[in-house]
């Protein structure tokens, strides 16, 4: 009897994930490509969820694992390893998979990806999987707080110890139960070609509704369906997929028409399609990413959002080629942990390690400090990154304010629900609709 195809490829996407380092998202879209015309829709949402819920709770269901075990767990295949946190994953979090369905079709895929005696132990390891996580012996809450915080949502030790040292245990408790969450779809409304009215009803048509996001213009929550790529509304560019958090730095920078605008770290070029549509496509937005081969999704989307002033250009940001004070306005969304971004992107908490935070601080300040030189006198720097780190944040933009080289500044009213000190706003995971990220707004020294 053949294997069940959607959980064999989900397979395919969690060691793509592991083996080869390749984003989630694209790791997923690969291997649908490779399945075209093979999965149907709901085989499609199922794989979806196998590998976001099985890569979300990846420590967590090793951890039921290990104790079932007679060997360590990293001594067998990956493969075999990813099928048995597989099923952990679906007989505590997917009550519309029974024990039976799981364990058979684990079984038979350890007999496909392995031989007989993976298959056996399989079969007599999930057989003693328990059903919720009422049965799962946690670290004491009490005595082991970080080792439960850890165990219970999945997320690597060095991080929740940073989470702690900075935010405390309440607020890293609330942090990591967020990031377990799936996060709400939002769209933006592209304003050079459609008003709210003409989307909805566009939308109204594929059952797709939509609620307006406080403080963010033109920015919505989708309910209940949600829109697709393949839908003519999108091919057209009347919207745009974007998290809420990620339309706040174009909002902060309050581009003005006529403007000359530096988006330094722009693929896949919303933020820069953002800035030239509050712009109303006067002026002129130089997107720049250093990787040619992300090129094309800036092009795609400046064609497709109507968005003519944006032009793109290739380089690495820190040593470029553009003349100093070239620049009216210039955004660094610079790269980044991507912390804030778990509930999208569980797999990168996989894909750090405590060295990261040092790198990534001593790029994002030579970027921070190739934007102001690229700004002109008295102009507006905006730099803002999807995490919350301290290493990241303060400690980036601190040395410049130190030179006195630029002074904090609040942008519009409309970001105040954020503030947490003038020029800075943060977003922490918790009950929100947005993802964790910080921003700031920085005045060049005349």
């Amino acid at each position: 009897m053949p294997v069940d195809i959607v959980r064999d490829s989900a397979i395919d996407v969690l060691l793509r994930i592991e083996e080869k380092n390749i984003p989630i998202q694209d790791a997923i879209d690969r291997t649908l490509t490779r399945k075209a015309g093979r999965l149907s829709e709901r085989g499609t949402r199922f794989l979806t969820q196998l590998v976001y819920g099985t890569t979300r709770h990846r420590l967590l269901c090793e951890y039921v694992l290990r104790p079932l075990l007679r060997q360590p767990i990293d001594k067998l295949p990956l493969a075999i390893r990813i099928i048995l946190r597989m099923g952990v994953y679906q007989n505590i979090f997917l009550h519309t998979v029974t024990t039976p369905a799981m364990v058979h079709t684990s079984v038979d895929l350890a007999k496909k990806r392995g031989h007989i005696g993976t298959s056996r132990l399989t079969n007599a390891v999930l057989k003693r999987v328990p059903d919720t996580l009422d049965g799962i012996e946690f670290p004491d809450k009490m005595d082991n707080f970080h080792g439960y915080l850890s165990i219970r949502f999945s997320m690597p030790g060095w991080i929740v110890h940073d989470w702690l040292k900075t935010y405390g245990p309440e607020t890293t408790e609330t942090i990591c139960e967020a990031s377990e969450k799936e996060a709400p779809l939002a769209i933006r409304l592209n304003t050079l070609r459609a008003d709210q009215g003409k989307l909805e009803q566009r939308l109204a048509k594929h059952e797709v509704q939509l609620a307006p996001i406080e403080n963010v213009a033109d920015g919505f929550i989708c309910l209940d369906k949600k829109p697709k790529p393949k839908m003519k509304a999108f091919q057209e560019g009347l919207f745009y997929f974007q998290d809420p958090a990620s339309m706040l730095p174009s909002l902060l920078i309050d581009p003005q028409s006529g403007e000359t605008i530096l988006d330094m770290c722009s693929s896949p070029g919303g933020k820069s399609t953002h800035m030239a549509q509050l712009m109303n496509d006067e002026g002129l937005i130089v997107a720049n990413d250093k990787a040619i081969g992300k090129s094309y999704r800036i092009l795609d989307n400046k064609d497709r959002l109507g968005t003519d002033s944006l032009h793109l250009t290739i380089t690495n940001g820190v040593d470029s080629a553009f003349k100093p004070e070239s620049f009216d306005r210039v955004l660094i969304d610079a790269p980044c942990t991507g912390l804030g971004t778990l509930r999208r992107n569980p797999d990168i908490k996989f894909s750090l390690n405590s060295n990261s935070l040092e790198e990534l601080n001593r790029l994002q300040q030579d970027l921070l400090r190739s934007g102001i030189a690229l700004c002109k006198n008295n102009g507006v720097v905006v730099y803002s990154v999807c995490t919350f780190t301290e290493e990241e944040t303060m400690n980036v933009i601190q040395p410049l304010l130190d030179r006195n080289e630029a002074v904090l500044e609040d942008g519009p009213e409309c970001l105040n629900a954020w503030k947490i000190a003038q020029g800075i706003y943060r977003i922490l995971p918790g009950n929100s609709l947005f993802d964790g990220f910080f921003l700031a707004r920085l005045r060049k020294a005349s």
